[in-house]
């Protein structure tokens, strides 16, 4: 498991953030991404938002204009009003198949999720439970 705190960059908090390498994970078991087609939303964008996960609290089930589906991360979101949301930051449900000792890139982590980026660009979300950190001579 990985044990540190969650981590949010702004944009306004960037500072030399980018310049910095992402921490390393690896991934200690094999596993598909659950789906295909899943909403993908840019700052601005307006969400309808029904109900939160229970299983994963940090996450709303949300609707956006052109009409996907998904569960967004309420960190990502500005609530205005009970049942709508406006996006902050662009975000994409879509997660990531992984190979177990795969090393990827941790980019974010919400809850029980880390979206991740492996060698070959591809990103999503991956299970915080499949993953570890990685030694630091790994690369």
């Amino acid at each position: 498991m990985i044990a540190h705190p969650a981590f949010h960059i702004a944009e306004s908090d960037y500072n030399g953030w980018m310049d910095n390498e992402p921490r390393k994970v690896r991934v200690t078991e094999s596993r598909p991404r659950d789906h295909v087609v899943t909403i993908h939303i840019r700052p601005g964008d307006v969400v309808g938002v029904g109900h939160r996960n229970q299983q994963y609290p940090e996450f709303l089930w949300c609707a956006s204009e052109d009409g996907h589906q998904g569960w967004v991360a309420e960190s990502y979101l500005d609530m205005t009003g009970e049942k709508e949301a406006i996006a902050t930051k662009e975000y994409d449900a879509a997660q990531l198949t992984v190979v177990e000792e795969e090393l990827l890139d941790a980019l974010d982590e919400q809850g029980a999720f880390v979206l991740c980026r492996n060698a070959a660009g591809a990103q999503g979300w991956v299970p915080v439970r499949v993953l570890e950190d990685a030694s630091p001579g790994d690369s």
